[in-house]
């Protein structure tokens, strides 16, 4: 379990957090080449848009991990202590729904968007579908694991 909770600590609070320190880079670059030399930078743009979705997708799973799903905590806690453990369980099994239906939309988005790329990157666009369906494999790998945790304190 602790490998597999590095695996969501790093895919879901570090590598967004740089993605968003790369972002901000990138941002900033791209307004001081506009000011300072009247050019943009060509790819700024894509790349930009590429590292946002990827920070939030992945993010997500960061939050789970952290139990920082507002919707879900925000009612569980005001919940005796058994109903905060059918209320939780009920939303892990949700969410693992929700983003196995996500998963299967973003698989169709790969499957449709093999051809068009980002102009300037030259990037296959499916890339972004794919970090969307690793973000919600990530989640629903996050669900499982809180399930499980749950069910092994409520034996002990």
């Amino acid at each position: 379990m602790r490998i597999l909770q590095g695996v969501i600590r790093f895919f879901g609070i570090t590598l967004p957090a740089l993605m968003i320190g790369a972002l901000v880079l990138i941002v900033l670059g791209d307004v001081l080449a506009r000011n300072l030399f009247a050019t943009s930078i060509l790819w700024a743009h894509d790349l930009a848009i590429v590292l946002l979705a990827a920070a939030v997708w992945l993010g997500l799973a960061g939050a789970a991990r952290e139990r920082q799903l507002f919707g879900v905590s925000f009612f569980a806690d005001r919940l005796s202590p058994r109903g905060q453990i059918r209320a939780r369980l009920a939303s892990d099994i949700a969410v693992i729904l929700i983003a196995g239906g996500v998963i299967r939309a973003a698989w169709a988005q790969i499957s449709t968007a093999r051809f068009t790329k980002f102009l300037s990157l030259g990037w296959p666009k499916w890339i972004v579908a794919a970090l969307l369906a690793a973000g919600m494999a990530l989640i629903i790998l996050q669900s499982l694991i809180d399930i499980a945790t749950r069910l092994r304190e409520g034996r002990e």
